[in-house]
């Protein structure tokens, strides 16, 4: 996918990890293979087939104000391939997508955004039917307690709002839409707080076209939460329901008579007690009776998915499978008995123990042969049938949050991300000899933490340090486990620790610290069954032998990494750290409104010793970079002011750092600093929306000015970044994120002439391209020139919108 060219620089997406939204229905399983989730205030398009089943995002779609609560594709009751999506936004609003497949460069593109809900949208639904010799569509949503219904005569034909109802005091949270079988008229359901489903039908009266409330079905003794409808071969339609009370009701809506089919001319709708007709011509009743109820679930039921009709010998068979999930964890495909007719569970597969709270949506995707859901951390499982065998698949995977820092590897092998979700991920290429297309995955979750995580650094291969809003600044260490299976899956060649070395790392209840788990470590049996510790359920690591990405639940579990150690010495909550590249020095700082608080403490990482402090800053210091040679380090703070410290060694042989350079960076506060390749000149960024290039007086490397002129930006420069080397005309590459999400490339010449401009701009992403909320790191990948597969330029980004892009820069 090409995400942005200009002057012959071409940026394309190389990976894209971000979690689903916590809210129900906000995944779809499309007959055209492709999965649209929700992610954040986006809509994402996952090809789960890319690359022979390796999966990859395609595109993420950003028109919406707020968070993006449902997406449906929509349908035409044939099982073809769509071609159009729709997202419901917490804005109050529904926005039509229109994709194609031949669009995979240049992406989806918003055909229409509809407005008339008074509240954030719940659920969205839509539907292809022939009305008035054209062929029509209809969407429904619903929010709050209202339901809006438009419709589209033709494709070339402006949306109208058709009709709004109210259902006060009843809160609505599902509506689903279908055809009448045997007039083609859309049927249209709605799920309540009341414990009921709410009918709604079209009529024609003098070729005016409206819609009205049909009836009202009760059952359910809590609210609904979930519907689906399916046409049955036989022509009757089947409405499956799902509530908090944990029971499914299945419900039949079927003619009463066989007569012609009405011409649509002259239609009006009568309601009684469990049944509905409409009047043209000939009268054609319907009846809707209760089918089944199914139980079997623990905990409310939040999903609810048919499986689409299969092409067997040219014709289409409903196979009647209803596949269902719930806050138990659990997904289950229910069936009828052929013989009997009875519905029982046919399939339940899911998670067992762990932390995690239960599934919000369920989808079936490649005819039926595999299943999909979403839970309430932003995951989803994927479950194939093979031979009969359901097995977990591999499927994308991000946080759920915001993404506030990441860090290459020193050898570019992997990244690691960290964020507010309380997680740091390891994202790496999977590697197959049989595929030349390489795809990114998360390999490990090192920390599941009970604080949200705010900085990471580099210390070492295989080993980091990271602080989150606590005092404590934790450092990790790849576990045995995790370099063998790393090893397999990325083939690189990994120096294995001794079998000494802890295998992995488990926490205990109640604990915040991943104890390391070794080789004679086996299951922990309570010694004392009635010790109230035995009250809280504890996570085992058990060893794993993998060959792909691991499941989620594999990454929650068997994934840690084992803690080495603690650092305390600050006294606010921890906001940014950093390390040389010969790892000899750590430096961290801290939340801070005083200067006192302020201070950038030095950390020696051979016996992990307090060797000093850096009193240079008034306030919060935002981020630190140490220069590639690791002789210097630049500060910026705040108090919009940045501070240069240079590396000497002690008497002790030990080393150390001192201020030797402070500077005003600007009006506001400076978020972003990085050094050049060559360690001489540095950059800033900051909320003035300028970015500067200090170079070292002539003569002077204790002093600093502006290079040149000050970059303008049209926003806040939250991140700012420079390349990994001098570029061969002898300029250098800086990429920079702004405050809106936005991502620019420019050409920096550090002596510009009448024909050659400082400041060159190579490229610009925008809001769906890049992040559609703030950009908070921008690295690029360390290369390799004797690596083929790190030859090639790629800078990484994480942002304010739960993602974490990679992109590839051709120039």
């Amino acid at each position: 996918m090409m995400a942005g060219t200009v002057n012959n620089v071409v940026v394309g997406s190389a990976y894209t990890s971000v979690g689903c939204n916590r809210t129900p229905h906000a995944l779809d399983w499309g007959n055209n293979n492709l999965v649209c989730f929700a992610a954040s205030r986006a809509v994402a398009v996952y090809d789960p087939k890319f690359a022979g089943n390796h999966g990859k995002i395609l595109h993420t779609l950003y028109e919406h104000e707020d968070r993006v609560n449902c997406v449906r594709w929509i349908q035409d009751g044939e099982f073809s391939p769509e071609k159009e999506i729709l997202s419901g936004s917490a804005d109050k609003t529904v926005i039509v997508w229109a994709y194609s497949e031949t669009s995979h460069d240049v992406g989806c593109q918003r055909v229409s955004k509809l407005i008339g809900l008074d509240a954030s949208v719940n659920s969205v639904d839509g539907f292809y039917w022939k009305y008035n010799h054209n062929v029509a569509t209809v969407v429904v949503a619903v929010g709050g307690d209202q339901i809006c219904v438009w419709l589209r005569g033709g494709q070339d034909d402006e949306w109208k709002l058709q009709q709004k109802f109210s259902t006060k005091p009843v809160l609505m949270f599902d509506c689903v839409v279908n055809l009448l079988q045997g007039c083609e008229i859309p049927l249209i359901a709605c799920a309540g707080d009341d414990g009921s489903v709410q009918l709604f039908n079209f009529q024609i009266l003098d070729k005016e076209l409206s819609c009205v409330r049909t009836m009202k079905i009760p059952g359910h003794e809590d609210w609904v939460r979930a519907l689906a409808f399916t046409a049955e071969d036989g022509g009757d339609l089947l409405l499956a329901s799902a509530a908090q009370d944990t029971l499914i009701r299945v419900w039949r809506i079927s003619p009463e008579s066989s007569k012609d089919k009405c011409d649509g001319d002259k239609l009006a709708l009568q309601s009684n007690q469990g049944q509905f007709s409409i009047i043209c011509e000939d009268e054609l009743k319907f009846k809707c009776q209760l089918e089944t109820v199914l139980q079997g679930h623990e905990n409310w039921v939040y999903g609810l998915h048919w499986q689409p009709s299969e092409l067997k010998d040219g014709c289409r068979k409903n196979p009647l499978k209803l596949l269902s999930c719930s806050m138990d964890k659990t997904m289950t495909i229910w069936g009828a008995d052929p013989s009997s007719g009875i519905w029982f569970d046919q399939v339940r597969v899911g998670e067992v123990g762990g932390n995690t709270l239960g599934l919000y949506g369920c989808r079936f995707g490649n005819q039926g042969t595999s299943i999909l859901a979403h839970g309430y951390q932003g995951a989803l499982h994927l479950w194939h049938d093979i031979e009969g065998q359901w097995q977990p698949g591999v499927v994308c995977s991000g946080h759920f949050d915001s993404v506030d820092d990441f860090i290459w590897d020193c050898s570019g092998d992997f990244a690691i991300t960290v964020s507010i979700d309380q997680t740091s991920r390891l994202h790496a290429p999977w590697i197959q000899e049989s595929n030349e297309e390489i795809t990114w995955h998360e390999l490990s979750r090192p920390q599941i933490h009970g604080y949200d995580l705010s900085c990471i650094t580099s210390l070492g291969r295989f080993r980091f340090a990271s602080g989150a809003e606590e005092k404590v600044i934790r450092v990790f260490e790849a576990p045995h486990n995790f370099l063998e299976n790393f090893a397999r899956i990325c083939h690189i060649d990994v120096p294995l620790p001794e079998q000494s070395a802890p295998q992995g790392a488990a926490v205990p209840a109640l604990g915040l610290s991943n104890k390391p788990i070794y080789q004679t470590d086996g299951p922990t049996v309570p010694k004392n069954a009635h010790s109230k510790s035995d009250l809280y359920a504890e996570n085992h690591f058990t060893p794993t032998l993998l060959m792909a990405p691991p499941t989620e639940e594999t990454l929650l579990q068997n994934t840690l990494w084992p803690e080495v150690q603690k650092l305390y010495g600050h006294g606010y909550e921890l906001f940014s750290l950093a390390a040389d590249p010969q790892c000899q020095l750590l430096v961290s700082a801290s939340k801070a409104q005083k200067s006192e608080h302020a201070s950038i403490i030095i950390w020696d990482t051979s016996n992990w010793s307090l060797i000093g402090k850096l009193e240079a800053h008034a306030l919060t210091v935002s981020q630190m970079a140490f220069s590639p040679d690791g002789q210097k380090l630049v500060s910026v703070s705040r108090d919009r002011n940045w501070a240069v410290h240079e590396k000497v060694q002690t008497d002790e042989g030990k080393f150390t750092l001192k201020t030797v350079a402070k500077g005003s960076g600007g009006s506001r506060i400076l978020w972003s600093c990085h050094w050049f390749p060559d360690s001489r000149c540095f950059v800033t960024g900051s909320r003035d929306k300028r970015v500067i290039v200090w170079e070292p007086v002539a003569d002077d490397t204790l002093s600093y000015r502006i290079s040149g002129q000050p970059l303008e930006c049209a926003d806040s420069v939250t991140a700012v970044a420079c390349g990994p080397s001098i570029l061969p005309n002898g300029c250098f590459l800086i990429a920079i994120g702004l405050d809106n999400g936005q991502i620019q490339f420019y050409n920096w010449t550090p002596a510009p002439s009448d024909s050659i401009p400082q400041w060159e701009l190579l490229a610009t992403l925008n809001q769906s391209q890049a992040h559609h909320r703030t950009v908070k790191r921008l690295r690029f990948r360390p290369v390799n020139e004797n690596d083929a597969s790190k030859q090639t330029l790629q800078l990484a980004s994480c942002g304010a919108d739960n993602t974490f892009k990679i992109f590839n820069l051709a120039f």
